[in-house]
């Protein structure tokens, strides 16, 4: 691992411990494994490679989504006894959704320390700053457990930079109020691949609306899902002018 992580240009010694000082800021306490957490900002396209191994956040990414769903799952669980399902997915949606997590990551100056080959433009399209708030959270659940996670969560991120309640207020579900908007006016919605092409280590996809077979609002990104949230908003925005 050290090997691989040198290939990096994570062996500095003062790097490191200007690493672990801003992880102790960030989290509330220090780092155990110091590598976990710069495999946390290592995006696949630089990568190192060995047979059988890839040293980029992607598998970190996968843990730190499913722990901090968990986590933000139970705290609105708590918080809304009387709430039903959907009441608690949507709004758990509303603060682990790539865009929450990109801007969390931005606050957090995530961007200082991420490595990556894609272009300034590339990561503001693409979900690589979502990507590595995820990997991190992963990472702080390896080396210190979940509930060190939990409190890291909780503490750091909700309690300092997200208004839970006015978030249960605000509807941005976009896909979701274009839908009902259709269904209402006896229209038919489709959203439409127009191309998906491979730029990097990235896919952009270029998604249009149509309602009734006549065309709306394009929107292109790297995550198809916020491509096609985007299109829904600009097409309401274009409905309601």
């Amino acid at each position: 691992m050290k090997r691989l992580l040198s290939r990096l240009n994570f062996n500095d010694s003062k790097s490191d411990k200007d690493f672990k000082k801003w992880i102790k800021s960030t989290t509330g306490f220090r780092a155990d494994n110091i590598a976990l957490y710069y495999q946390a900002f290592s995006h696949s396209s630089v990568s190192a490679k060995k047979p059988g191994l890839n040293v980029s956040n992607e598998r970190l990414e996968f843990l730190g989504d499913a722990v901090l769903g968990a986590i933000v799952a139970e705290y609105l669980f708590k918080i809304y006894p009387y709430k039903d399902e959907g009441f608690l997915t949507q709004l758990r949606s509303k603060i682990v959704n790539g865009q929450s997590l990109k801007n969390l990551a931005l606050k957090f100056g995530f961007n200082h320390f991420l490595k990556t080959s894609l272009s300034k433009d590339e990561k503001t399209k693409s979900s690589a700053y979502g990507d590595a708030f995820e990997a991190f959270i992963g990472a702080v659940y390896i080396d210190r457990g979940y509930e060190k996670t939990k409190q890291f969560v909780l503490k750091k991120i909700i309690k300092n930079h997200l208004d839970v309640e006015e978030l249960s207020n605000t509807n941005e579900d976009y896909k979701s109020q274009l839908q009902i908007y259709c269904q209402k006016n006896k229209m038919k919605l489709e959203y439409r691949l127009l191309e998906e092409r491979k730029e990097g280590a990235n896919k952009l996809y270029v998604i249009q609306v149509f309602i009734n077979d006549k065309p709306y609002t394009r929107f292109e990104n790297y995550s198809k899902k916020v491509a096609e949230q985007k299109a829904a908003q600009l097409t309401l925005e274009e409905l309601q002018e």
